[in-house]
């Protein structure tokens, strides 16, 4: 922060026509300065480029400017034929109406000593203020520009009537608060000079400035020689603007750490609702495939066409039992190892990092298994009397009472696949359970469209 002392506000708004006259400078004059183009910047020593805030560059202002009223003007010569008793009214934009409204705002500490934080603060007020105001005077700001080639920083703002019953000349007067009360005077006939409303209505205009920018950052209404302050005045008022400033300073710097925090809860909110989700969403897939059954997963997972008519080949007993004791003696010692090693890993859970990739893992197992198997059978031994023989193992194995039709049931009964089917229910009832805690109105609306189902 700047210790400059006597520091006060700066704001100056003024109306300009396209002709311009002895007394006041013509818009495209006021737009090549804002511009810096050259010759028309004299009084700036090192003219430098200026910075577009918002908007067009000033130099589009004018020819947007032009562009409006020869749109205007073709509008108002069709209304005067139509309105020939509102002739006058409707008279044409001249060269020498008021079309634009220019404002300039200076910083008043200068640019090599100024507090960038500080100024870009005040910078961001005054294009709030200037917005504001264009849009209480029934005008549109068209460029705001940023000089920093001259002892102070400033902005200039240029704004333009916008088109309006009321208005329909353009006339930048009519958006001006001491062009208004001036006529107001002349058109009551209140003693004394015209300019005396004009001076008091833009000494309003000053006040609303200060109230709503100035004393913010600690700038008085006026120097001290204006209103005749003794040094001890001044400074006593100097502070008290700075611990104004100061305090909207720290006000302002609390705020936005509350914003920055609840962006953040939101953030942290938003990857707990994408976590959840994601795994709500797992466990309902893992959740189908234990309840659609092995032969559905497997078709979702690799659907090979000799891998399921082996899982659902049905087993025949029948004619197993039937072969002599070289034959059955031969069946158990190629069948023996595969089926042994196939009948302890379905005695254990699937394995991973995660219940998905443990099952995929598993089911990987399982072909392997299968495949294995049907290479071990005899070559004079069907599939459905290995199929039996592998149930009829697994059935003494796991100790069931029953004995399952197929491969693919034999799994089903194995302890594997009743671990895996008791995780995914756990799993499911968990998420869902997780999913109802972090977002209450989302599982209250499952509830009720489970209700009404």
């Amino acid at each position: 922060m700047s210790d400059r002392s006597e520091k006060s506000i700066f704001a100056h708004k003024q109306t300009y026509s396209r002709k311009g006259n002895s007394k006041s400078r013509s818009v495209s004059e006021i737009a090549d300065e804002a511009e810096r183009l050259d010759g028309a910047c004299p009084h700036v020593e090192n003219p430098q480029p200026p910075t577009i805030l918002e908007g067009i560059q000033p130099s589009e202002v004018v020819a947007l400017i032009e562009q409006r009223i020869a749109e205007q003007n073709k509008l108002l010569r069709r209304r005067r034929k139509e309105q020939p008793d509102r002739k006058d009214a409707l008279r044409g934009i001249r060269s020498d109406t008021h079309v634009m409204i220019a404002s300039v705002f200076s910083f008043p500490d200068p640019v090599e000593d100024m507090d960038q934080a500080e100024y870009l603060r005040w910078r961001r007020d005054v294009i709030a203020f200037a917005k504001a105001d264009a849009a209480r005077n029934v005008a549109e700001v068209l460029s705001i520009v940023e000089h920093l080639d001259e002892a102070h920083p400033h902005v200039h703002v240029l704004a333009v009537p916008i088109y309006a019953d009321g208005n329909m000349r353009m006339d930048a007067k009519r958006c001006h608060e001491g062009h208004r009360e001036q006529d107001r005077h002349k058109d009551h006939g209140w003693s004394g000079s015209p300019s005396r409303s004009y001076k008091q209505a833009m000494r309003g205009w000053q006040d609303r400035y200060h109230a709503e920018v100035g004393a913010k950052h600690g700038q008085a209404r006026t120097g001290p020689r204006r209103r005749r302050l003794d040094r001890a005045a001044w400074k006593a008022e100097q502070e008290r603007l700075k611990a104004q400033k100061d305090a909207e300073i720290a006000t302002e710097r609390a705020y936005e750490a509350r914003c920055l925090a609840d962006e953040e809860e939101r953030r942290r909110d938003l990857v707990m609702q994408d976590t959840v989700a994601s795994r709500l969403q797992e466990a309902e897939a893992v959740h189908a495939i234990a309840t659609g059954g092995l032969i559905a997963a497997i078709r979702q997972v690799d659907p090979d066409p000799v891998l399921l008519e082996r899982l659902e080949t049905p087993g025949q007993m029948g004619s197993w039992t039937n072969h002599d004791a070289d034959r059955n003696r031969e069946i158990h010692s190629a069948l023996a190892p595969a089926l042994s090693d196939g009948l302890e890993a379905l005695r254990q859970p699937p394995r991973g990092p995660g219940l998905l990739e443990g099952f995929s893992g598993f089911l990987r197992g399982l072909a392997g298994w299968v495949n294995r198997l049907a290479d071990a059978s005899p070559r004079w031994l069907k599939w459905p009397e290995t199929v039996a023989h592998a149930a009829q193992g697994a059935k003494q194995a796991f100790g069931t009472t029953y004995t399952a039709s197929t491969l693919a049931g034999v799994i089903e009964a194995s302890p594997a696949w009743q671990s895996f089917s008791g995780e995914a229910s756990a799993r499911l009832d968990q998420a869902r359970a997780v999913q109802a805690l972090t977002n209450p109105r989302d599982s209250r609306a499952d509830a009720s469209s489970q209700r009404g189902i």
